[in-house]
């Protein structure tokens, strides 16, 4: 483990440094409390062992100020204090300031191995469950399917975007597809095939957008992609790359041979302040969407408002 040990006495902390290296620990040394507040900000410590008394900072002092760094994404570090304190006081002083442990001075070495690995057994526990919220949380936000972005975090994602954008007066544009004629695959060739459609088309537009742009699927066969500062010029040639790469991949099925997919892409943008919702804005694409869908499939058409509507890229 990495060790912060502050000791302001110089043959304690040499003895307490040899020691734990002999362990095969890594050591820091601080021989004062803001010492060691110094190197523990700079991070990768899981293990504390202090002194009580000390310049600058006490003990307990620093320990307050590990704990108030600290957030709730954190894994907390183990805080043993060397002290030669016994009191009922100062026990529960320490324990306030957020101690986890105590070893009295002079410190015999089997007490200090046995705390330590107590310690580390706390720290791993708390690592373990941390790995596993952050899991959690991913599977809330990912698609089980195409491990792109889900239906809710597409929501987060457009109010984040469109928030930016507006305070950066940029425009945003959002692309809605879906895959055409999808349920013949399904009905032809079997739920499985279908899915390995899915991905294949989750896969060609995760490589066809920007750096920045945000790609989910919407539900079903239908993805959206989000183009925080794309006009709808800039989203039309997003779309149309989408388009191109899914049309020229071929989908090998060892019982009904090759299979050829293609998308149908409906774009809108908007610029200003002064704009509508955002989710109008995906309504706008849903529509060109449809129109692209009308104009024969595998194309892609941008929203525009009045009689030139269906405009075509």
């Amino acid at each position: 483990m990495n060790i912060l040990i502050a000791e302001d006495d110089p043959v304690n902390r040499r003895l307490l440094r040899k020691t734990l290296q002999n362990w095969g620990h890594h050591v820091v040394e601080a021989r004062d409390g803001l010492q060691a507040w110094t190197a523990f900000q700079q991070g990768g410590f899981r293990m504390v062992i202090t002194d009580w008394m000390m310049p600058g900072l006490s003990g307990p002092e620093l320990c307050r100020r590990i704990r108030l760094n600290e957030t709730r994404d954190d894994i907390q570090s183990y805080i043993i204090l060397l002290t030669a304190r016994g009191s009922i006081q100062d026990l529960a002083a320490g324990f306030e300031a957020g101690v986890d442990d105590f070893i009295s001075k002079p410190f015999e070495p089997d007490e200090l191995r046995a705390r330590l690995n107590a310690g580390k057994r706390i720290v791993g526990l708390q690592e373990e469950l941390v790995a596993a919220r952050h899991k959690m949380e991913q599977l809330a936000l990912t698609d089980g399917l195409t491990g792109l972005l889900n239906r809710r975090a597409l929501m987060d994602a457009l109010r984040r975007d469109e928030d930016r954008m507006r305070r950066a007066q940029e425009p945003i544009a959002v692309v809605m597809t879906d895959v055409d004629h999808f349920k013949r695959f399904n009905d032809r060739y079997g739920h499985q095939t279908g899915d390995q459609v899915l991905c294949l088309v989750a896969d060609c537009l995760q490589a066809s957008v920007r750096t920045g742009d945000q790609v989910g699927r919407w539900g079903g066969e239908e993805f959206l992609l989000i183009l925080p500062g794309a006009d709808v010029l800039q989203a039309s040639e997003v779309a149309e790359r989408c388009r191109e790469l899914i049309a020229n991949q071929v989908l090998e099925d060892s019982e009904h041979g090759e299979i050829r997919v293609s998308s149908s892409f409906g774009v809108a943008s908007t610029e200003g302040a002064d704009r509508e919702d955002i989710m109008s804005l995906v309504q706008q694409a849903d529509q060109a969407l449809y129109w692209a869908k009308e104009a024969g499939r595998n194309c892609v058409k941008i929203y525009t408002p009045g009689p030139e509507r269906h405009a075509t890229r």
